[in-house]
């Protein structure tokens, strides 16, 4: 290609450059509309509002990791999307968190549903396995159980028995070596620490398969379980 050639081309990426800066950054484009996607349970209104973005704002000077970061503060949303839409929209694609079970605050009847890493959602629920007994204060949506109790028992649910998940009432859990489960026929199941859960539920499953009826199975020493019959 000849310099002239060479030279009028480059003249003209930058002519098309800055004329696409110069539209992005204008005027003409401004929010209209802001989209939500993928919320169940936080409301497209607590995530517009969370958003903090008003009407006429220029798009270019609209944040998304800004906007994705003050969404991501709603307990439910576990991470959010934001991508301009032009000319004047905004749409947020949010990811929300799973619940994975409820917590019981100390001996008091008030739960929380939390997820596995342990955020607060909301306050009560049902159909989630229940963990008693925690070392737990009032909770609020959006707090974080750091508890080393709280982590112990979900390790344990991760490992319960599929086949025992119907019958199972609750785990409680005051502190990470005190673990027990108590079945819905009432029958506890202490298991102490959350390590070597295959070899515990193991000893478990074949304590229940005789039929007989227990008080209580205990596996803390999976090398020799011990069950009192009721």
């Amino acid at each position: 290609m000849k310099p002239r050639r060479v030279l009028i081309a480059a003249g003209a990426v930058l002519v098309l450059g800055g004329a696409a800066i110069a539209v992005w950054n204008s005027s003409w484009l401004k929010l209209e509309t802001v989209q939500v996607t993928g919320n169940h349970h936080a409301t497209t209104q607590q995530v517009q509002t969370a958003a903090a973005l008003d009407p006429g704002m220029r798009l270019s000077a609209i944040s998304g990791a800004a906007v994705s970061a003050r969404v991501s503060t709603l307990p439910w949303v576990a991470d959010a999307t934001v991508t301009h839409v032009l000319p004047s929209r905004i749409r947020i694609s949010v990811r929300e968190r799973t619940p994975a079970a409820l917590v019981r605050a100390g001996a008091g009847a008030h739960t929380y549903l939390v997820d596995h890493s342990g955020v607060v959602l909301q306050d009560g629920g049902a159909g989630y396995p229940l963990i008693a007994a925690l070392p737990l204060a009032i909770s609020y949506p959006g707090d974080r159980l750091s508890l080393p109790a709280f982590r112990a028992a979900v390790g344990l649910l991760d490992a319960f028995p599929p086949d025992l998940k119907l019958r199972l009432a609750w785990v409680n859990a005051p502190s990470p070596d005190l673990l027990s489960v108590i079945l819905t026929d009432r029958t506890t199941i202490i298991y102490g620490t959350p390590d070597s859960l295959g070899e515990k539920n193991y000893d478990v499953m074949t304590l229940l398969a005789t039929g007989k009826p227990y008080a209580s199975i205990d596996v803390r020493s999976p090398t020799h379980p011990a069950a009192s019959p009721r």
